[in-house]
């Protein structure tokens, strides 16, 4: 089992879920996923699947919280008063 983000399991028919989560969210997941990447045992006490799965997780969720900074959270320039 490979992982890529280009993947769309809905096109193979295969069963699909999403949800939603807020900022706070997204920020303890991405926790959870470091720790357990950096935890990770190694082959073969685990699947090296799992080990891209988590790595493909970080990448995912860190790309969530830069979106969020970019989009959400104002930057200093839009404050300041133009003369």
């Amino acid at each position: 089992m490979s992982i890529q983000p280009q993947d769309d399991p809905r096109e193979e028919g295969e069963w699909y879920c999403t949800f939603s989560m807020g900022i706070d969210e997204v920020r303890l997941l991405y926790s959870t996923i470091c720790y357990a990447f950096e935890t990770w045992p190694g082959s073969p006490r685990r699947p090296v699947e799992e080990q891209e799965y988590l790595r493909f997780m970080k990448t995912r969720l860190y790309a969530m919280m830069c979106e969020h900074s970019l989009t959400e959270i104002p930057s200093h320039e839009k404050e300041v008063d133009e003369p």
